[in-house]
This record gives C-alpha cells, structure tokens and sequence, in this order.
C-alpha cells in the first residue's frame, strides 16, 4: 500500500504528482497492482525500481517537488528514522490515481463471521470485532483518537484492529473518522444484540 498525507491526497487526485520515493526494507506494491487509497480511488502502480541513495538526482527531487536530492532522500528516512548510506536503497514508485476503488470480493455473511470469530479468537484481550464494529456503527465520523480509549486499547493498536475489519470490507475510512461500509451494517445487523 502506498499511502498519502491528507495534504497529498489532492494533488495525488489531479495528476500532479505521480511518482513517490520510499524506504523501505522490500518493496510494498507491484507494478501492475490497483490498491485502494485511504481517501477514495485507488493507486494503479505503474513501475517500481530500487534506487540507491548515491543515484538519486536533484531532477528526482524536482519530479516530486522537492529543491534537491538531499531533501527527497531526507523526507523518505523521517519516515522510518532509519540509517541512510550511500548504498542504501529506496524504491522509486510511479503510479497513476484513479477516482475508482478496487473492487473487493464480497463475503458471504457466515464467512464473514468465521474470520471474525478467528481474529477474535487470536486476540489477548479476547472477543474486539463485534465490539468494534458496533463503536463505529454508533459513532460514525469520529476520529480513532476519541474512539480507542472507548475498547481500552492504545491508539496503534484500535487502529490496527479497524485495518483488519477493513481488509474484510466492513469498515470504510473516511476523511475524519471511520463508518460501517453496507456489507458491515449487513453483518452487525445479522448478529443482532446478543
């Protein structure tokens, strides 16, 4: 997944910026791939290559709006705080946004459950799916920040567990906040109060 700073998002929308640099330990996209963005459409990935740091040029830098080299391969280690050498690389990312979202198989209502009831199951702190999914049914639009504490959970942690409910297409990010994508609504409604 290639994401976006909220910032990024719209001039990641109008073409304005096509291409993106990463540290990463091995590379997260595959050329040829649509993924989803976290602000609607999708990314449909073009081209992904291993730079090394010494090869990155200031006309790199320019291509993403940055004055010189130094300044992209900074931005890309303040990401992860990392080391950064001459030989280390980052993965240059062309890419291409489309308005559309990539379709996503849609479970069946029991499949749906048995895969929650195994993240349920692999959980330490027990049963969270239904918990969860029930907290942004009642609170849609609400950032993560206001909601972790309502599971006790850290922040990193609430929002890991929503990434899985929206891996199964429950759950939908929007701008602020999170809602109950229709199969989601589909499933707690299934469920009922019990």
């Amino acid at each position: 997944m290639v994401s976006f700073t909220s910032d990024d998002h719209a001039r990641v929308a109008s073409g304005e910026i096509t291409v993106t640099w990463r540290l990463w330990q091995y590379p997260h996209v595959k050329a040829g791939k649509l993924y989803g963005s976290y602000f609607g459409g999708s990314i449909a990935v073009e081209d992904v290559r291993p730079v090394r740091v010494a090869d990155v040029t200031d006309a790199d830098a320019r291509a993403v709006g940055l004055p010189d080299a130094e300044s992209l391969v900074e931005l890309a280690r303040s990401h992860t705080g990392r080391q950064v050498t001459d030989d280390t690389l980052l993965y240059r990312v062309q890419f291409r946004y489309t308005p559309d979202a990539p379709e996503k198989p849609r479970l069946a209502i029991d499949e749906i459950a048995r895969r929650l009831a195994r993240l349920d199951a692999a959980s330490r702190r027990g049963p969270w799916t239904l918990q969860t999914l029930r907290l942004i049914e009642e609170n849609p639009a609400v950032v993560a920040r206001l909601l972790a504490p309502e599971t006790g959970l850290p922040l990193p942690d609430f929002k890991l567990n929503v990434r899985k409910l929206k891996a199964l297409g429950l759950t939908i990010s929007l701008e602020r906040g999170y809602e109950l994508s229709e199969l989601g609504q589909t499933y707690v409604d299934s469920v009922g109060q019990d």
